[in-house]
Formats: structure tokens, C-alpha cells, sequence
């Protein structure tokens, strides 16, 4: 689900509306609780019903639900902090996320094939 919210100008919200706040872990250790796991085993249990894709066609898992908070554990929170109105909410039917940029990224491949061409 994805909360679209107008930003307040409350004192510990430095200005700004949330945004990615719902990680629950950082993608190194949400990655090393998953250890064990295929990346393709995640992926298909984790996204049974919607259609998510990844730009770079490289999953990334630490982009996958069990990364972050459910929806109504961030309504609370901002409720709470008072760092926005919740204006409506999407729930989504696909998603495609950028995915592991650093192993495959288009301009990456781009960039190595220019370079190699010039030798």
C-alpha cells in the first residue's frame, strides 16, 4: 500500500513529508535475515498476487514487504509525530522498483561496453 500524504510543518518533521520511512531494517541486515533463502524463493513468496518487476532485472530482496512496516503501523506513526495528513492511499496491483543498481545497472552496462569497444 502506498500513503499519499500533504506534509505539516510540525518542529521534528525538519520540513519535509515522510518518505521510505517504513524500513524496518537496513538492506544489509535484512539481507543477512533472510541467509539461506534463494532471492528467487523471497521474490515468488513475497509477491504472490502482484506484479513486481525490477528495472535493472537484478531483484533486490531488501525492497520486498518483509523490509518494512505494514501500512497501518505507519499510519500510527505519523499520526503520532504529527508529520503529515493522510490524504488517500493506492493499492497497487504491480510495482517495478529500480533493483540492485550497483550489479547491473543500464548506464553501468552501457559504460562497460563503451570502454571495452575502446580498447
Amino acid at each position: 500500500m502506498v500513503l499519499i500524504v500533504r506534509g505539516k510543518n510540525a518542529e521534528n518533521g525538519l520540513g519535509f513529508s515522510p518518505h521510505g520511512a517504513g524500513r524496518n531494517f537496513s538492506r544489509t541486515q535484512h539481507r543477512r535475515m533472510q541467509a539461506g533463502r534463494s532471492d528467487a524463493d523471497i521474490f515468488a513468496q513475497e509477491t504472490k498476487g502482484i506484479d513486481a518487476r525490477f528495472f535493472s532485472g537484478v531483484t533486490d530482496i531488501s525492497e520486498l514487504p518483509s523490509a518494512c512496516k505494514n501500512a497501518a503501523s505507519m499510519r500510527r506513526q505519523i499520526e503520532h509525530f504529527g508529520l503529515a495528513e493522510i490524504v488517500d492511499e493506492v493499492l497497487p496491483y504491480g510495482c517495478i522498483m529500480a533493483g540492485d543498481w550497483e550489479a547491473n545497472a543500464p548506464w553501468r552496462k552501457k559504460r562497460e561496453a563503451r570502454l571495452q569497444q575502446g580498447r
